[in-house]
């Protein structure tokens, strides 16, 4: 209700109050004259004087300057003089300065023209307040430390997945990726500007929390935050693959999709009509339909006539991956066969030497690899020898000078140059992989690698799974005691906590066909949320164990928050509610005179 239909109401429920009593006294029959006139004018004056105490008229008040003192403001040096200071719930105590709620809270009891923030800015309840044109922001200096984090997304048993992070104030520093059981599996040194990459390999199915630490020079730990992984169980791939000819390629890469459960037809020409395999694959739309990922090589490809091709062009846009691998430099006909596939591809197709990333100390290698093969000889000769090849150098591997233009890269080599790349047709992606000789990592042993190479890249082209899509979320990390924006929500959604109690996530009309609902998670570490009849995991973050993190965060949205500010007019003065004191006081004296002349009645 508008303040203006307020007003209204009250007049109006005021006046029929005094309507009614009056109309009791002139019913009186006994009543002096004198006296009802009295009584009748004191009812008026106090309805009159019960309404100015309830809406207090409005006067002009000079606006002055109000410094808003927040988390870290002792690292920002010297305070502003004049204007009114407030201290928001994070900020530590400080003399003559008032504590609020929250910054709105602050805004409406010391209205100011000018507003100054002092501290790592603002929280998440603080980013909605409507700041004044005139608003400044004394920030401390960046903390040292992770200052930014990119959490693996959800990956399938056995699959190898990746974290992005970048720190800040630690002169030659490295990067350790520790299990939950605390030992290193990957180990790497910070970029010139601090980014970093690492990687781990998912075991189980479940949900664990990894530890991001960060090494100075003297390898001392600087800084820890956790990393959230969650491995869940994906229903086996449907592949089919097609090559011109068998080769120690396609061998090793069939006996890996077998050992890995996914459900692989392979048919490879030898001539004369002849093939090997498991019969003829068949390329029309019921059969690629089924299926998850087509694997050509590029003389395959030229090879399809054009019914299949149209039902592979389709099947792609559908939602089907289709993954060309190099054995040799593609034709002219498979070029164009690429280029209308959505894949155009350039380059001399040279033969290259790529080296790719390696790993550490056999302890990490180790911790990497899990538990020993299942067909690892059960004696200490046979646990030696399986630790021994899994500790070999990665031979390196040859690959053909193609790029696919204006794609993403399917694999990098040690120094970060993309090898191979792949681009979205409709629902669905094709890629190029023009690495010929990866089965010689099998022949050194380190079938490990060679397993995770194509299983990311088969997780990179596969056909999208469904029942994957989720709500999500606005921000890049959740923390504890912030309000999150989860979007995207089509059923009914409910947050539980640890006890087991859910809430109701309502979804706000305002936010249109984005249809995003409120989460404010009090506790951290996995949450779950019910999407109607899907469980889903929220990993959420605790301040005080990614202190840096944090306040970088903080620091982050304030910045964008200042920056998408809606300008607003100066004002030198503003109408504020005046004070109600005077108008209680003569309310109580009229009230009184009228219980009075009641009472000597």
């Amino acid at each position: 209700m508008s303040t203006s239909a307020l007003n209204v109401w009250v007049a109006v429920a005021l006046a029929l109050i005094v309507l009614v009593a009056s109309a009791r006294q002139l019913r009186s029959p006994t009543q002096r004259r004198g006296r009802l006139i009295a009584v009748l004018t004191l009812q008026a004056a106090a309805a009159a004087l019960l309404y100015v105490c309830l809406l207090p008229p409005s006067q002009r008040a000079s606006l002055a300057g109000l410094v808003v003192i927040g988390a870290g403001a002792d690292k920002t040096g010297a305070l502003p003089t004049g204007g009114t200071r407030v201290l928001l719930p994070e900020a530590t105590d400080m003399a003559g300065a008032a504590r609020v709620p929250d910054l709105a809270t602050a805004l409406r009891r010391y209205p100011s023209s000018t507003v100054t923030l002092i501290g790592a800015g603002l929280a998440a309840r603080d980013r909605d307040a409507a700041l004044p044109a005139d608003t400044r922001w004394q920030a401390p200096p960046a903390a040292n430390g992770w200052i930014a984090l990119q959490p693996p997304v959800d990956t399938a048993p056995g699959a190898r997945f990746d974290v992005h992070a970048q720190a800040r104030g630690v002169d030659r520093a490295q990067a350790e990726l520790l299990d939950p059981a605390g030992a290193v599996v990957d180990r790497a040194p910070l970029a010139a500007d601090g980014h970093v990459q690492l990687s781990g390999i998912a075991r189980a199915e479940g949900r664990s929390v990894f530890q991001l630490r960060l090494l100075d020079a003297q390898g001392h730990v600087a800084d820890s935050v956790p990393v959230p992984q969650q491995t869940l169980a994906a229903a086996p791939l449907r592949v089919l693959v097609r090559s011109a000819a068998p080769g120690a390629e396609l061998k090793y890469l069939r006996r890996w999709a077998t050992d890995a459960g996914i459900r692989v037809q392979v048919q490879a020409e030898t001539g004369a009509g002849l093939s090997l395999g498991d019969g003829n694959v068949a390329l029309d739309a019921s059969t690629l339909a089924r299926s998850d990922l087509l694997l050509l090589d590029e003389r395959s490809l030229a090879a399809l006539g054009a019914a299949q091709l149209a039902a592979v062009r389709q099947a792609l846009r559908d939602g089907l991956g289709l993954l060309v691998r190099s054995t040799g430099a593609p034709s002219a006909s498979a070029r164009q066969r690429l280029r209308d596939l959505g894949l155009p591809v350039q380059g001399d197709a040279s033969s290259q030497v790529a080296a790719m990333p390696g790993e550490g100390d056999a302890t990490m290698l180790q911790a990497r690899r899990g538990p020993l093969a299942a067909g690892t000889l059960p004696t200490t000769d046979g646990e030696d020898a399986d630790r021994a090849s899994h500790a070999a150098a990665l031979p390196a591997l040859e690959y053909l000078a193609l790029q696919a233009a204006d794609s993403r890269p399917l694999l990098q080599d040690r120094d970060g140059k993309p090898i191979g790349g792949w681009r979205a047709v409709g629902k669905g992606r094709i890629g190029l992989l023009p690495i010929t000789d990866s089965w010689r990592w099998v022949l050194a042993g380190r079938e490990d690698r060679h397993g995770e190479l194509w299983s990311t890249v088969f997780a990179a082209l596969a056909r999208a799974q469904p029942g994957t899509e989720g709500p999500w979320s606005t921000q890049a990390l959740a923390w504890a005691g912030e309000r999150q924006s989860l979007c995207g929500v089509q059923a009914p959604l409910r947050a539980f906590d640890g006890r087991g109690d859910g809430v109701p996530l309502i979804v706000d009309s305002t936010t249109g066909t984005a249809r995003c609902a409120g989460w404010w998670p009090r506790q951290a570490g996995w949450q779950r949320l019910q999407h109607g009849d899907r469980t889903q995991w929220r990993y959420v973050f605790d301040p005080k164990q990614a202190p840096a993190l944090h306040r970088q965060a903080m620091m982050d949205a304030t910045a964008q928050r200042l920056a998408t500010a809606a300008p607003a007019t100066a004002q030198a003065s503003q109408r504020v509610t005046g004070p109600r004191w005077p108008w209680w006081l003569a309310f109580v004296l009229c009230a009184s005179l009228l219980w009075w002349l009641e009472r000597r009645r």
